[in-house]
């Protein structure tokens, strides 16, 4: 009870400290409280908009607006690129005709993004011989919030729809990947741990596995206390202070790189301060970053229409969009006034990094069958539906991609050990020169595009060696299991 008091104190304070820290500067040196969008700019997020959420246009070249409702009436907004391989009713198989059914990518997203955030990989055209689909994730972009973030809500909310799009698009004979990126690729680790069936590979960039990230933390932490409790006994000893506080080094670091994840862990209302002041200057400032534009050497103004994109893409459909016919559903509407931010930070408040998820009956189900049918998607490290095993490791081949220059994470924290974590075929990618919206970035996105037709067409060769005619000098293997 003391430890979990001790820590509240110090997380409210540090956010508080925070927060004010980057009013201050915000205001300061930016001038955001007083500046209001040009008639320019918001005509060019209008414009974005129209292009990519208007549901009776092709938001991509070769890409459709469809829904999802879930078994509790939420409905989910995906993008998809098929061809007549597809049937109405369902995908067809090898016996239907001589074409070789295609395989599956499923793109997942994070904070505080939309399908969009995969353009520039979803019109590669590497990737035209294979079914797309990018889904925005509940309270985001086009698709329904849920009534709560929790594990248990978000996982089973993209669980059924994983399992929607393999019995709507997966034929028998066919691969599925899942292609993931931030809390996209939390959601990603965390199914690739305790829902490994639903895909043959999953691509997971720019975010930690939570059960290795936690102990780790945990291991330093407790190593330091022991450290802190020998010197007590022997004040003599200076070199214990200096070791305990290297050892913290890292856990510091983080919360240093994750001090807006404490802001937005604030009790309500300083909490939708930060994502909405100052004409959204955090949500600005995280579109800069997404572009290269904070980087010393390549720093720049977005120009209106880059700045247009990615406001549309953050904020998703506007009313004329909401207003259309069969489209989105009329609950998007409340989002209206702050651009869904409040209902996009709630999933940092709600559980989701490690909370218990209870699955329902329908998921156990769905699951066992995939496995005991043999299906592909059934996971590659050979482990079962109910198998005990490390907390949190991937039961499924992964390829987890990180830049080297994320300002998002602590690399000890993120990397010492992982290899523990992973299935057989797994690999860790680390891209030099790259920082944290990879899909956005030069190497970045074309490295998971690599990733993407490697294991669609069958993961011939390594994928070390497909890399390293290309970027041998870019791109280190941290760890191959």
């Amino acid at each position: 009870m003391l430890a979990q008091l001790v820590w509240k104190s110090f997380a409210f304070v540090y956010a508080a400290a925070n927060l004010l820290g980057v009013l201050v500067l915000a205001g300061l040196r930016d001038g955001a409280f007083f500046k209001r969008p040009s008639k320019e700019a918001v005509k060019e997020v209008q414009t974005a908009q129209k292009q990519y959420w208007s549901v009776g246009l092709n938001p991509l070249p070769g890409f459709s607006h469809r829904f999802f409702t879930l078994r509790n009436g939420v409905k989910l907004h995906y993008v998809v690129k098929t061809n007549s391989l597809l049937r109405k009713d369902g995908p067809r198989s090898s016996q239907d005709g001589a074409v070789k059914p295609q395989n599956v990518a499923v793109f997942i997203h994070g904070f505080p993004d939309s399908f969009l955030l995969w353009k520039k990989i979803l019109g590669a055209s590497s990737l035209d011989s294979h079914i797309l689909i990018a889904v925005d994730l509940p309270g985001y972009g086009g698709s329904e919030g849920i009534s709560t973030y929790s594990a248990t809500d978000v996982l089973e909310t993209m669980a059924e729809f994983i399992l929607g799009m393999r019995e709507r698009y997966l034929a028998e004979e066919a691969k599925m990947v899942l292609v993931t990126h931030d809390w996209g690729a939390i959601i990603g680790a965390r199914l690739a741990a305790e829902a490994s069936q639903l895909a043959d590979r999953w691509v997971i960039a720019s975010v930690l596995i939570p059960e290795h990230a936690y102990s780790n933390t945990t291991a330093k932490a407790a190593s330091a206390k022991q450290m802190l409790h020998t010197y007590m006994r022997q004040p003599t000893r200076i070199s214990l202070l200096k070791n305990a506080y290297n050892t913290m080094k890292p856990i510091l670091s983080q919360c240093r790189r994750s001090f807006y994840i404490f802001i937005f862990n604030l009790p309500y209302p300083l909490a939708p301060i930060l994502p909405t002041f100052g004409n959204y200057w955090f949500l600005r400032l995280l579109h800069k970053a997404g572009h290269g534009r904070l980087a010393p050497n390549k720093y720049r103004k977005l120009t209106s229409k880059e700045a247009g994109n990615a406001m549309a893409s953050s904020a998703g459909p506007d009313l004329a969009q909401l207003d259309e016919p069969n489209g989105y559903a009329a609950s998007l509407k409340s989002r209206l006034p702050n651009n869904g931010m409040l209902e996009k930070v709630r999933i940092y408040r709600e559980g989701l990094f490690r909370s218990p998820w209870e699955k329902s009956i329908e998921t156990i189900v769905a699951l066992s069958e995939i496995q005991s049918l043999g299906k592909r998607g059934s996971g590659g490290s050979g482990a079962g539906l109910f198998d005990d095993g490390p907390p949190g490791a991937l039961k499924a081949p992964a390829t987890i991609m990180y830049g080297a220059d994320d300002p998002a994470f602590e690399s000890r924290l993120v990397l010492d050990g992982v290899g523990d974590y992973l299935a057989k075929d797994s690999q860790v990618v680390v891209l030099e020169d790259s920082g944290h919206w990879l899909p956005l970035e030069e190497l970045g996105s074309n490295a998971i595009e690599e990733v993407i037709a490697w294991s669609m067409d069958g993961e011939e060769g390594t994928l070390k060696d497909t890399f390293a005619g290309k970027w041998k000098e870019r791109v280190r293997f941290h760890v191959q299991v």
